[in-house]
């Protein structure tokens, strides 16, 4: 598998969305917010791994803006 960076995957809206949507799933599960913090690392640790084999693109895509190169290719052949 590809490897990711932490920060990287918060920089990408729809996990961004999956996040939140645990936050509220769990936040009401417990009665109680969760905090952003604790819900970005659980989703990480727990539920990352099933997003990624739902969307096996994703990682590619998220792999490749990481990369320095990334915004001269952008801007060549937009991505």
């Amino acid at each position: 598998m590809i490897s990711i960076n932490n920060a990287q995957l918060l920089k990408d809206k729809e996990i961004l969305d999956e996040i939140n949507r645990y936050k509220w799933l769990k936040s009401e599960k417990e009665g109680a917010d969760i905090g952003l913090e604790r819900a970005c690392r659980e989703w990480i640790n727990t539920c990352s791994k099933q997003y990624f084999n739902r969307h096996p693109g994703k990682s590619t895509i998220l792999w490749l803006k990481s990369q320095p190169f990334y915004s001269v290719l952008n801007k060549e052949i937009k991505i």
